[in-house]
């Protein structure tokens, strides 16, 4: 019999490192799935270490985008326009196939190498997106049995920008085609200014902006109405989680690579910066509660950062819970905020300029040697527990009584 995947989403970019000032290539995944629930989870694999964003039930082999000691980072898009074969295998295991190459690879060049020793089927029908410390930036359009490359270095625009269809495949089976003309709508009109996107304004700019461009509307705090029908906007309903790698420059320190992770709906959710170390430096807020007594109580796999935003997210973003209630959006609620209350997005950034304030001047101190390693993730630890209480400060309009 024949298999077959689940209907998921995602919406992503790379952009090379030869088209920013700084040299340094970033990476962005916004994640729609039936999982809500997600968290940060620290691995040790063969031969790297390696952080991961993993679905919250998950104990161990699938992560769902991630980076490694090496600098190497991974994520994907669904795709359902590339299988060519009516195999009776295991599918969607996407998330496999990047446990292993966190595991096993520091460059694109291993992933490609490593490959051709995994063994096929592989299970997949997605476009993968990689970079490295070394340069590499590119795409993987893959099946069950082959790939075909795209690399953003070579790349006329200096990036490309991939929802849930892959160019090689069969049109008629295109899948995110309307995020995808509204992300490169966002891209194009970005890339017309000369300073380099960070990762927070990389997350305001997709999968937080309310646009639609088949429809040629973009909502803004002015004029916008209480409702609108969750229907191809990038942040949708199934929206999990947000991750933004910043990479190094060609060949700088693999350390300096950046993770930064929203988990929970983005509108009521905020971005943390993770950095590659030993699971001790992961915010405890961002990973399982308690994992040692997931037998008792499958919500101690949580992550406390994901619980807070979908409690929001379910009073104050999708509230209604009749009928057809959860297709429909409270944008002004969102945009313009509820019962005299701030936005949903103020409140999000109020929280995001407080840990950007925070951590970016320490981190630009610990890349030009002027702190430690270790002095660097000292600071960074006491830093990042404050984190969470700016967010519950913020955010106390809409989670007091």
């Amino acid at each position: 019999m024949m298999c077959v995947s689940t209907l998921l989403a995602c919406t992503s970019f790379i952009i090379s490192g030869q088209a920013t000032p700084s040299g340094k290539p970033m990476m962005f995944k916004h994640r729609d799935t039936g999982e809500l629930n997600n968290r940060i989870a620290h691995f040790q694999g063969p031969k790297y270490t390696f952080v991961g964003l993993v679905n919250s039930p998950s104990l161990h082999g699938e992560v769902w985008a991630g980076m490694n000691s090496e600098g190497l980072c991974i994520m994907n898009t669904a795709s359902y326009n590339l299988r060519e074969d009516t195999l009776s295998c295991q599918m969607d295991r996407e998330g496999e196939l990047m446990f292993h190459v966190l595991g096993n690879c520091a460059t694109i060049e291993d992933f490609e190498a490593w490959m051709q020793t995994y063994p096929q089927p592989w299970g997949v029908e997605a476009n993968f997106g990689l970079i490295d410390a070394h340069g590499g930036a590119a795409y993987y359009e893959m099946n069950n049995s082959k790939w075909i490359k795209y690399d953003v270095n070579q790349s006329a625009t200096g990036y490309r920008v991939v929802t849930n269809f892959s160019e090689a495949g069969r049109y008629e089976d295109y899948e995110g085609w309307e995020r995808y003309q509204t992300a490169t709508a966002i891209m194009r009109d970005r890339f017309s200014c000369d300073d380099e996107m960070t990762a927070i304004e990389a997350i305001d700019l997709f999968s937080r902006q309310y646009k639609h461009e088949v429809l040629g509307v973009s909502y803004e705090p002015t004029h916008t109405p209480q409702y609108i029908a969750d229907q191809d906007f990038i942040p949708r309903r199934i929206t999990s989680a947000v991750i933004v790698f910043e990479g190094v420059a060609k060949n700088d320190n693999p350390a300096y690579t950046l993770m930064w992770s929203m988990l929970g709906y983005p509108a009521c959710a905020v971005a943390v910066p993770i950095v590659m170390s030993d699971a001790s430096h992961l915010p405890d807020y961002m990973v399982a509660k308690d994992m040692k007594k997931k037998n008792q109580d499958p919500t101690l796999l949580h992550s406390e950062m994901c619980d807070a935003s979908l409690k929001i997210k379910n009073q104050w973003v999708f509230p209604l819970k009749i009928s057809n209630g959860n297709k429909y959006v409270h944008i002004g609620n969102i945009l313009q905020g509820a019962e005299n209350k701030p936005s949903l997005l103020s409140c999000t950034k109020s929280t995001e300029t407080l840990i950007c304030k925070e951590f970016l001047p320490l981190y630009y101190q610990w890349v030009e040697g002027n702190v430690t390693q270790a002095d660097f993730l000292a600071k960074y630890d006491y830093l990042a527990q404050r984190w969470m209480n700016y967010f519950y400060e913020s955010f106390a309009p809409y989670t007091q009584p």
